[in-house]
């Protein structure tokens, strides 16, 4: 991991991100916390996890606004651990994740796990789409990647020097 002053010089949304949920446990956790998992000693028993690790995480979700603590009993102390409407939005980042490594480490064959919806039974996807007109985008040179005035220009750096030549504006 890149020293304070290396991360900061790459500042973006998703260094900003991975630097909540860039961990294999916390991913782990917000996914129980999506399938109904609320109390310490079910994330423990789910998750194998040992309990020191399981604390620091659940505070950090807690302290970055996506999880919230609340108690069920008082004495002892018992907390439920309630994902917030910005710890469900993690959903989106779950699903990639999933579908990326069921395309690459099980051939999108033999899947532990099938993923539908509800409604009409359809198998879901990952796509990324133009919000205007929908289309799917399916590489890098179908984007315009601007910044806006006023940044430190680090995210440009960050993107200018893995974009393709041919998706590169001067």
């Amino acid at each position: 991991m890149p020293r304070k002053s290396e991360r900061e010089s790459l500042e973006s949304a998703i260094a900003k991100t991975l630097e909540i949920v860039g961990d294999w446990w916390t991913l782990l956790i917000i996914r129980d916390a999506l399938m109904g998992v609320k109390r310490f000693d079910e994330f423990h028993s789910h998750l194998g996890i040992a309990r020191n690790i399981l604390s620091t995480r659940m505070k950090r979700l807690v302290d970055a606004g996506l999880m919230e603590k609340r108690l069920y009993v008082e004495r002892p102390a018992r907390y439920e651990y309630i994902l917030t409407p910005k710890g469900e939005d993690i959903f989106t980042i779950l699903v990639a994740v999933r579908e990326w490594g069921e395309r690459w480490y099980y051939g999108n064959h033999d899947l532990p796990s099938r993923v539908t919806h509800v409604d009409c039974g359809g198998e879901t996807d990952t796509s990324v789409r133009c919000k205007s007109c929908g289309e799917v985008i399916s590489s890098l040179t179908e984007l315009d990647i601007e910044f806006p005035p006023g940044g430190d220009g680090s995210e440009w750096s960050f993107w200018q020097g893995r974009l393709p030549d041919s998706a590169r504006s001067n």
